[in-house]
């Protein structure tokens, strides 16, 4: 199946073509000692780069892109990485390292801080955003999305979020977040570039009258039952790099597949409606 014209993505990044391959569509995952929610999908592991027709898709030049059906990528600003360094997270080998680093170097995230805002209010000019969390995530990993609950972790495969209360056809209202990789390696964001409205009208085109409505609980599901070969885009985000995204209204999950050292990220969520 072909990409059609959905989200775009926008970076003045040198080489952000690179860093961009496509593959053919989705899975259910393998059976395998990782567990996922049922009906869960995950891309085929058949990567190629893209071709000149799926770039002018994909790729927008346009600074002023609507944030809620955009995505942006760049890169941290020097100061930003100097004060990250100054945690030493690079030194640690554990995802469990993590939280105890940055709770013994008070004084080093005091700085970050101070940075970290005056950065982000390039992206939001009126400070409407808030921190979210620090992520960690083993190498090697497939997927990272998961939830806890049955005293087991529960990978959930190319999802939503769901950041507040909202329905697939108000998706776009719900804001967006940057992420931050403060990793040594690159990580890497895959994704279906189609808001919820447009996955809403495409499952309605193939489902029949007794076809149950779509919702958050099912819209995935149907999806990617419907349109298998549908293409998943993979961006790799290098350490010090930056996505911005509405990830409330597009199907999305990460990756460190191939990776050996442990993926740590920052993330802050609400409104990033300037590119700078």
């Amino acid at each position: 199946m072909y990409l059609k014209k959905g989200l775009q993505l926008y970076s003045d990044l040198p080489g952000i073509e690179d860093q961009i391959t496509i593959n053919d569509g989705t899975v259910l995952p393998p059976e395998s000692g990782t567990y996922y929610w049922p009906g869960s999908y995950i891309p085929k592991w058949s990567w190629r780069n893209l071709d000149r027709a799926e770039t002018k898709l994909l790729m927008t030049r346009d600074r002023g892109a609507d944030f809620t059906k955009s995505i942006s990528a760049g890169e941290v600003t020097d100061g930003v990485r100097e004060a990250v360094t100054a945690l030493e997270l690079h030194t640690l080998t554990h995802i469990d390292e993590v939280m105890p680093q940055i709770r013994k170097k008070e004084e080093e995230v005091k700085v970050l801080n101070k940075r970290l805002d005056d950065f982000l209010r390039r992206f939001s000019p009126g400070g409407n955003y808030k921190f979210h969390k620090i992520t960690r995530a083993m190498p090697n990993r497939e997927t990272l999305t998961f939830h806890y609950a049955r005293q087991k972790f529960i990978y959930v495969g190319l999802h939503i979020d769901e950041s507040k209360s909202f329905t697939p056809y108000t998706a776009f209202k719900s804001g967006n977040r940057i992420s931050i990789n403060l990793s040594k390696e690159t990580r890497y964001l895959t994704f279906v570039n189609l808001s919820m409205r447009q996955v809403v009208k495409m499952i309605k085109a193939k489902a029949d009258a007794s076809a149950p409505d779509v919702n958050l609980g099912n819209i995935a599901n149907l999806f990617f039952t419907h349109y298998p070969d549908y293409p998943v885009i993979r961006i790799g985000i290098k350490p010090y790099q930056y996505y911005i995204a509405p990830t409330d209204n597009f199907f999305h999950d990460a990756t460190t597949m191939g990776n050996k050292e442990i993926d740590i990220t920052i993330v802050y969520t609400g409104v990033f409606d300037r590119i700078n």
